[in-house]
């Protein structure tokens, strides 16, 4: 391996977990890719050509940043921005044919103002970030002469109405049922007074893998797309990322021998060590110090002492290793969750947080 760490992307795998889910979804229910954080680390440019070549037409971002990047890389279908996108992005959006979400009708008349542009209404029904309020039934006609509002902008087409879940790979599932009957009551309302809000979604990736009941129109799928462990263990996910270093030196160090910074290890016996080239700038996350293992050729590898900012130092007794062997850190065995359980965090945050320093390889 050249690089001194990569990160290997296989394409294969998420367009397979795309097509299981697509094959699960309800009849007539799109299927929206969300490829924000750079398709949560794996490579929005090369995820989103991926899923357009197996029929994919929906896709998602963060930001008006993300979504001009992928236009202006030839992606064609509908781009939504999930965020809210300064005002001085409208006519940028408009020339590209990108949809942007609202939230208020003063953010709704400020875009219109610009020109005929495309636009999801936001719907909070509990998650409390953004969107227009509308908790419970109690909050009906207040969320409804919102949404009319915005509706009767001349130069708007709301093209879809969507909210979001909180708590939908939880195993108490009355917080969603909440969610969605608040969102159902809604649109409902809506379609009885003549007003079409286009495409309604609201389920995200555990929300379309456990409530076929809520699929509606569309289903916004984003970490499942990438195969990492959700709370629907049954369901056929494949992991698409692994990240691998180098082994760049083998060497032993003596009894009482401290390593890394703050001398958080100190060997009780002889001990042959590795020096691995990945750090906390690559995307290791420091809290994994002393408290994770890292595979080489087969084996399980402790990490001795202080992650550092470019290398991180590992135990190899008992295995036969040499410098330039390859060191994964983590692969297709989950592994990604179990460094975010270590520590305290979620897969998403782990796989998001390899740095841009680490190249991604595609197959």
């Amino acid at each position: 391996m050249k690089n001194r760490a990569e990160a290997r992307i296989d394409l294969g795998a998420i367009k397979t977990n795309a097509k299981n889910i697509i094959n699960h979804l309800s009849d007539g229910t799109e299927f929206l890719a969300v490829v924000k954080a750079d398709a949560y680390g794996h490579g929005a440019k090369r995820v989103s050509s991926a899923l357009s070549e197996i029929g994919v037409k929906h896709f998602a971002v963060a930001t008006a940043e993300e979504a001009l990047e992928l236009r202006n890389n030839g992606l064609e279908g509908e781009i939504l921005i999930l965020g809210k996108s300064d005002i001085s992005y409208a006519d940028k959006l408009i020339e590209k044919d990108i949809t942007q979400t609202v939230e208020d009708v003063d953010y709704a008349k400020a875009l219109a103002s610009h020109g005929k542009i495309k636009v999801h209404v936001k719907i909070d029904t509990g998650m409390s970030r953004f969107g227009i309020y509308c908790h419970g039934v109690e909050d009906l006609q207040y969320a409804f002469e919102r949404v009319k509002e915005i509706y009767e902008i001349p130069q708007l087409e709301i093209t879809g109405i969507f909210t979001h879940f909180a708590t939908a790979d939880d195993e108490d599932e009355s917080f969603t049922r909440r969610q969605f009957s608040a969102f159902k009551a809604l649109c409902d309302k809506l379609y009885e007074e003549g007003i079409n809000c286009g495409l309604r979604h609201c389920c995200n990736s555990a929300g379309a893998l456990k409530f076929k009941d809520m699929h509606l129109d569309m289903v916004r799928i984003g970490i499942a797309l990438y195969g990492l462990e959700l709370s629907v263990p049954e369901f056929p996910l494949v992991p698409a990322m692994s990240v691998v270093a180098t082994l760049a030196s083998v060497s032993k160090i003596g009894k009482n021998d401290t390593v890394s910074y703050g001398r958080t290890y100190k060997a009780e016996n002889s001990v042959t060590k590795g020096v691995v080239t990945f750090g906390y700038a690559d995307g290791m996350p420091r809290l994994l110090s002393n408290r994770y293992s890292l595979g080489v050729n087969g084996k399980k590898a402790p990490i001795l002492g202080r992650i550092c900012m470019d290398l991180m130092i590992i135990n190899l007794d008992g295995i036969d290793a040499k410098a330039g062997d390859e060191v994964v850190i983590f692969g297709k065995d989950n592994e990604v969750s179990l460094m975010a359980d270590i520590i305290g965090t979620i897969n998403y945050e782990i796989v998001c947080g390899i740095s841009k320093r680490v190249p991604r390889v595609y197959n």
